[in-house]
């Protein structure tokens, strides 16, 4: 993607499982919600707002399409008229209904009011419903709306103070609402022209028939995948139908002889040819045409030009207009935003910060990264705000966005982040603010910076400078509303002593602090690759990374002083039999390093809903992942950082995955711990070089079964030309072996029946069903 286009069998042995997920009191206010799982179908677009700066009644909502949304009308208009648009021709906002019951959409039919008014009630989610009684999208306990807000000013003459100032929206349950833009400046544009309430109409109408006809659903692991690769042919077999090409099955290679069942036995294949699989790289012609009888290429029908995006188009008028809605997208990043932006918003200038020092905050004392508490803050869901006085409110409204997306991993990893988010808000907000003891807002109004008792941390995008208010209460006594929280806290017993006050442990912070901490080191990395010109995606992937090993922190952490965790695998090291599982750890020094900038930060985090997400998640996931009985991603990474492995634990490592990893769902998923730029399946692949042959066969049939599938095909093409090579003659030369094994019994059994007296008894060799081993002894 572009740097602002927004746009995761039981085997033996086994390691120790994580124990079974308790169900606490927090389950009546999570539920078990799918994505998606209670988005209204029919509509995409719920409503078309209008609004417009009248001289003398301020901000007014003018029109609401199809019916009025039942919110505040005068919150709507100024959130849709933001600070300073008189003095800019055109600026965006962002900002979401039904966070509160203030800014939720009043349902229209009887039905709906008592499933809001229950939702209210009962404080549940809209997945705790039945499908008939849930809630609209945007209505309490019904999912947020996300709403697309577009503002032009325009100079007139002819009235007072010679402008004009008109605002419209589009509220919908998709985050992906910047496939709208084009449609909203149409429309926009018009009614500047006609001003007429049939505009809204017509708007809504081209919004919600916007052809998605051939649009596949791709699955967590899938849009995991396809996000990591560059490719713009993954997939492309799941999007509409094609012209002259047949199923998946055929586009695996012909020339493979020898694939595994879903039984797990080799199987030859009835040609008898030779084994050596197709491994001619493909261009981009080959992805998207095909080749006709006479020789020309014909572009297939339904083959997008590139599958991160489904290409459909919408009309308004006589104007027909491309969309490209993204595939790639999760429910936790909306809109249009750059992290690279963030990050070097946020990196100009750095200076240290002054005492006083929160350890969950200041993770490396006085020289954290601006950045990086920004991260903190966000984790421990407290009040971080983005301030632009002078600056647009749609640049505002990119780095809340941004901000979210960093934090949960865009979307992948963690979730509750979008629910507390306020991408543009403004003074006339204020009371909702105070309705969340943990948010992330952007404002253009300065007078915020003058009222540090409203936020937390403040980071002002015109200096780059990143406060931390000194009304700021205590980590100890940070806890949710509800006045629930995570089991103990335990950081402080590790890295604390009892009874230190937080005074002393910052001042103990500022003397410890190092500027080659972990989490400084991964700023300069991600600040080289910017400067180096690495896209936007390289940085997105970056931090998804970085947010899931602290996620497998915080299960080690919580393992280790409580005996069980709930948001990972428990952590454990190879042992006789079992493989390991949890974080990994190249050495002790790293470990120690790790959990010093971490384990605050982890105490902070078990304090939020987004943990208790996260315990919902990795229930789920236990129950839905299509590799089950061993940790598949620890012993990938023991396989790429390890020093040091011994020839057991590598058997057993490519025997386990080599039995479990059967299905197209199961390779999927081990291609998404796989991505490229860890070096892509080169862990598995180097396998082909053990010296132990039952480890390079195991290596073998891992990844002729990777080959059978077309997404599989394209990872093993990424291997360089050695991998390739030495897989194709190990191959070749391990079916010529069973080839001239299977001639020689043959032969024996041939020979062995033309001795005997042919009778009616007497059953010829071509018959038997089995290889006759025994008859060789």
């Amino acid at each position: 993607m572009s740097a602002t286009n927004n746009t995761a069998a039981a085997v033996s042995p086994v390691t120790p499982t994580a124990k079974t997920v308790e169900h606490h009191d927090f389950d009546n206010e999570i539920g078990d919600v799918e994505e998606d799982d209670f988005e209204d179908k029919d509509e995409d677009v719920h409503f078309c707002l209008l609004a417009e700066f009248d001289i003398d009644a301020g901000a007014t909502l003018a029109h609401q399409y199809p019916y009025p949304t039942g919110t505040d009308e005068h919150r709507l208009a100024e959130l849709m008229l933001p600070d300073g648009a008189h003095l800019r021709g055109e600026d965006w906002t962002i900002f979401y209904l039904g966070q509160t019951s203030s800014s939720s959409v009043n349902p229209m039919l009887t039905h709906e009011s008592t499933s809001v008014e229950k939702a209210r009630l009962e404080k549940k989610r809209a997945s705790m419903f039945p499908p008939n009684e849930r809630p609209r999208r945007g209505a309490p306990g019904g999912g947020l709306l996300y709403v697309l807000n577009c503002v032009r000013m325009k100079e007139d003459k002819s009235v007072r103070r010679g402008a004009m100032v008109k605002a419209m929206a589009i509220a919908t349950p998709h985050p992906y609402i910047g496939i709208y833009k084009p449609l909203l400046l149409l429309a926009l544009e018009e009614y500047f022209t006609n001003p007429s309430h049939e505009i809204l109409a017509r708007l809504y109408d081209a919004a919600n028939q916007i052809s998605t006809a051939g649009m596949p659903t791709l699955t967590r692991e899938e849009r995991i995948l396809l996000r990591q690769s560059d490719r713009k042919d993954l997939f492309e077999g799941r999007f509409g139908v094609h012209e002259g090409v047949g199923d998946e099955s055929e586009d695996i290679s012909s020339a493979m002889s020898s694939v595994h069942g879903h039984d797990g036995k080799s199987r030859t294949a009835s040609n008898g040819s030779s084994a050596r699989p197709s491994m001619i790289r493909k261009g981009s012609t080959s992805s998207s045409s095909v080749i006709h009888g006479d020789g020309s290429l014909v572009h297939r029908r339904g083959v997008p030009r590139d599958t991160h995006f489904f290409e459909t188009e919408a009309k308004f008028r006589k104007i027909t207009v491309p969309i490209r809605i993204p595939m790639t997208v999760f429910e936790e990043e909306v809109g249009d935003y750059s992290i690279i932006e963030l990050v070097q918003t946020f990196s100009q200038n750095v200076q240290p910060f002054q005492p006083p020092f929160h350890p969950y905050l200041h993770t490396n004392g006085a020289n954290t990264h601006p950045v990086i508490l920004i991260f903190n803050a966000l984790l421990a869901h407290k009040r971080v705000m983005f301030l632009g006085h002078t600056l647009p409110a749609n640049q505002v409204s990119r780095m809340v966005l941004a901000a979210c997306s960093m934090v949960s991993g865009c979307g992948q990893v963690l979730r509750g982040m979008t629910e507390t988010a306020f991408p543009y808000s403004n003074l006339a907000s204020l009371d909702v603010l105070e309705e969340f003891d943990g948010f992330v807002a952007g404002v253009c109004n300065p007078r915020f910076e003058e009222l540090p008792s409203t936020w937390d941390v403040l980071c002002n995008l015109e200096t780059g400078k990143v406060t931390v208010s000194k009304e700021l209460r205590s980590s100890t006594s940070t806890t949710p509303k509800s006045g629930r929280s995570s089991d103990t806290s335990f950081s402080t017993t590790t890295f604390r002593g009892d009874g230190e006050d937080t005074a002393f442990a910052s001042g103990k912070m500022a003397s410890f602090s190092q500027k080659e901490s972990i989490d400084n080191q991964f700023m300069e990395e991600i600040l080289a690759a910017t400067t180096q010109h690495y896209g936007e995606s390289h940085v997105r992937i970056r931090f998804t990374d970085y947010i899931s090993r602290f996620v497998r922190l915080a299960a080690y952490q919580e393992f280790t002083h409580l005996g069980s965790t709930r948001v990972g695998y428990p952590y454990s090291t190879f042992r006789e039999g079992h493989l390991g599982s949890g974080v990994v750890f190249i050495d002790d020094s790293l470990r120690q390093r790790e959990m010093w900038s971490n384990g605050h930060r982890i105490d902070a985090w078990r304090k939020t809903k987004s943990y208790r997400l996260a315990q919902k998640d990795w229930a789920r996931e236990q129950q839905t992942a299509a590799i089950k009985g061993f940790d598949a991603l620890h012993n990938i990474k023991r396989l790429r950082m390890t020093r040091t492995m011994t020839t057991k634990e590598a058997e057993l490592i490519f025997s386990t995955m080599n039995r479990s990893v059967r299905t197209y769902e199961q390779v999927v998923e081990l291609l998404t711990f796989l991505p490229m730029h860890f070096g892509g399946l080169i862990p598995i692949a180097n396998g082909l070089f053990h010296p132990l042959p039952s480890v390079q066969n195991n290596t073998i049939d891992l990844l002729c079964t990777i080959q059978q599938y077309t997404c599989g095909h394209q990872a093993l093409l990424t291997l360089n030309y050695l991998h390739r090579k030495t897989f194709i003659e190990l191959l070749e030369r391990r079916e010529t072996k069973r080839a001239l094994q299977r001639q020689l019994e043959s032969d024996a059994l041939r020979n062995l029946t033309a001795k005997e007296p042919e009778t009616p008894g007497t059953i010829r060799g071509t018959d038997l069903g089995a290889t006759p081993h025994a008859l060789l002894a």
